[in-house]
């Protein structure tokens, strides 16, 4: 048996979704759900409450800092990074990977690899709609990893993938 969730299940499948070879993305204790706007700040609640369910610890969820984020990166997409404090200096460096993403209105990106998870949307519905994908695939890891595997001296893993959807009115 594999220590990570191998495929993710959903109601409505999104448009593309890859599984990508590599090293999984191993949480922490230091994991948080860095944003880059207030306006959608409350949407990640249902994310830390999903965490607080699982392990009774709410994640912290603050804003990216302006010194870690080009002003043309922040007025171009609204974004969550879920990572360390330490990676999240490297915001510019993330989203210059995935700057000339063509993202729809509604529509979203999502991607994991071992140092993070992306959520990159052009609007307030994408960045909603991938948010809701996001607690979906963490629901699914979280309880795979805590009354499947059952193996807690070992991470809890996510498997690198991306991902491209819509919301269901786009």
């Amino acid at each position: 048996m594999s220590d990570y969730l191998k495929e993710f299940t959903f109601e409505t499948p999104p448009k593309e979704l890859t599984y990508l070879e590599g090293e999984t993305l191993n949480l922490n204790e230091e994991f948080k759900f860095y944003h880059n706007k207030l306006r959608f700040r409350r949407e990640l609640n249902q994310l830390q409450y999903l965490f607080q369910d699982y392990m009774k610890i709410t994640l912290q969820a603050p804003g990216i800092r302006d010194t870690y984020l080009k002003k043309t990166y922040t007025n171009s997409f609204l974004m969550i990074i879920f990572t360390d404090p330490n990676k999240i200096k490297e915001t510019n460096t993330i989203i210059a990977q995935h700057e000339n993403l063509s993202i729809e209105k509604g529509c979203y990106y999502l991607k994991t690899n071992s140092e993070y998870m992306v959520l990159l949307s052009k609007d307030l519905e994408g960045i909603k709609e991938g948010i809701k994908t996001m607690k979906i695939i963490l629901d699914q890891v979280l309880h795979n990893y805590f009354f499947v595997l059952k193996d807690f001296e070992k991470f809890i893993k996510i498997r690198p993938f991306s991902l491209y959807s819509c919301s269901p009115s786009s």
